[in-house]
């Protein structure tokens, strides 16, 4: 705008002295040397004037330049706003768009800690039952075997081919040093002396540790008492045997032995055997080996079914550790199907039955290999 208004100036200023020089030389005919000398001076002043004018237009030239570099520069700078408006709006949009996504993973993350905690507390209650139970069903099991070896101890004495005197442990002699603690749950009379069998009942999960602390307490009690026989058995449960590695121990001068309830029968027939000579001198050397031979065959029989039982064990563990590595799901359905099962019932009459008759057992084999027709011949041939 200033440079308009000199421009204005200028031209106005040009036109008074034009008009001046035409005035000056219309004149000029009439030789006036003041006039001639106004006229150079004007002149010059002119040309000074038409200079700057022309530095004017050109410094106006040079500032519209400037003017559109500024507003190209402008328009640029305004567009890159506008760019740098817009990736912020897209930043802060995204910014929320990861904020909301993490509020959601967090509370995923609240929700499957709580359900990885549910899961472990569910777990371990299971296990707490698992084995709330497997302790219940080992105490009940060992109740139960205690009263059922007196049980069968009391009956096998009392056949006709055995006939021993026996006592529990609420019948003991005390006359004959069974006092205090020292009382063991069955003995016989045998040969003026008495034939110990204790029933072991255990809490505990190591039944092997368990037998061999039982054999130095009751070595310790019985050393120094001539009236006790110098083997001992003690009787296990069947499914207990499958966990021992060693079922025979020396100790103090007395002879141990776990045997099961199985294994009863024959050794008071073997004992019976030797009880029917009242000297081991005036035995028959040919009944004295018989008698010998019949016991290696009981505690070969003993010892074979001991082991074959342990190797059949570690194959059912082996098995079951397979199982753990299924699928989840297949193993919880396992589980419940496992647990709607029925215990089998070990403890029949008919389990009695084949116990203290080996014949009655022997008549179950053949029923199974030699299974009888469910329909007479009679009826066939009708």
């Amino acid at each position: 705008m200033p440079m308009t208004l000199t421009n204005i100036l200028l031209s106005a200023t040009l036109i008074g002295i034009g008009i001046v020089l035409f005035k000056v030389s219309r004149t000029r005919g009439e030789g006036d040397p003041l006039l001639e000398a106004e006229l150079d001076r004007r002149k010059e002043e002119i040309g000074e004037l038409k200079g700057k004018l022309d530095e004017q237009k050109s410094e106006l030239n040079e500032l519209k330049g400037k003017g559109k570099q500024l507003s190209a520069d402008y328009m640029k700078a305004q567009a890159k706003n506008e760019e740098l408006g817009a990736q912020v709006a897209e930043f802060k949009a995204q910014q929320k768009q990861r904020e909301q996504d993490q509020e959601h993973a967090l509370v995923k993350l609240d929700a499957a800690e709580k359900s990885l905690a549910d899961e472990k507390l569910r777990i371990r209650r299971e296990d707490e039952e698992r084995l709330q139970k497997a302790e219940e069903e080992r105490d009940r099991m060992w109740a139960e075997h205690e009263i059922s070896v007196v049980s069968l101890l009391t009956d096998l004495c009392k056949k006709r081919q055995y006939s021993f005197t026996c006592y529990d442990n609420t019948t003991l002699p005390e006359e004959e040093g069974f006092r205090g603690h020292f009382k063991p749950d069955f003995v016989i009379s045998f040969l003026d002396q008495f034939v110990i069998f204790d029933a072991k009942v255990s809490k505990s999960e190591n039944i092997q540790k368990y037998i061999q602390d039982n054999v130095k307490s009751t070595a310790k009690k019985a050393k120094g008492k001539e009236n006790i026989y110098p083997t001992i058995f003690f009787v296990v449960p069947t499914e207990a045997m499958k966990e021992l590695k060693q079922t025979a121990y020396y100790e103090d001068g007395f002879t141990f032995y776990a045997v099961s309830p199985e294994a009863l029968e024959p050794i008071l027939a073997s004992l019976k055997k030797i009880a029917t000579y009242e000297l081991a001198q005036e035995m028959d050397p040919q009944e004295r080996e018989n008698i010998i031979d019949l016991i290696a065959q009981f505690d070969f029989h003993i010892s074979t079914r001991n082991t074959i039982d342990y190797g059949l064990m570690q194959h059912g563990l082996d098995t079951l550790s397979r199982v753990q590595s299924m699928n989840p799901d297949l193993i919880k359905e396992v589980a419940v199907k496992k647990g709607k099962m029925r215990n089998l019932n070990m403890n029949t009459a008919e389990n009695k039955q084949m116990i203290a008759s080996p014949e009655a057992l022997h008549q179950k084999l053949l029923e199974l290999v030699e299974p009888k027709a469910k329909i007479a011949k009679e009826d066939v041939r009708g």
